[in-house]
């Protein structure tokens, strides 16, 4: 199944709204991802792809914190204000990414 990004892209848009939080993302990552584990931890989202950890927390309108793990999940680093700075258009190649 290959990725519609505009789609895709659009999905996001409508679940994150405009002050929402990543976790709300699950369900739209999981319908255009099926091979990957999402889930909700608090407010941030974590999936899973393969053997990797992505975790991801909203930190603006179109501003996030992400972070990579081989190992079990966590979401301190985000919480602390950690992992790198992604916009939208960022977090959508790094979650098509994951899930390839």
């Amino acid at each position: 199944m290959s990725l519609d990004r505009n789609k895709f892209k659009a999905d996001v848009t409508a679940c994150l709204g405009t002050a929402k939080p990543a976790g709300e993302l699950v369900d739209c990552v999981t319908e255009h991802f099926p091979d990957v584990e999402a889930f909700r931890q608090n407010d941030d989202l974590v999936i899973k792809g393969g053997s990797r950890f992505l975790v991801v927390r909203r930190d603006g309108a179109d501003r996030f914190r992400v972070t990579e793990s081989a190992a079990v999940p966590s979401t301190n680093e985000v919480a602390a204000g950690g992992g790198a700075a992604r916009s939208l258009d960022e977090l959508i190649d790094e979650i098509a990414a994951l899930a390839t």
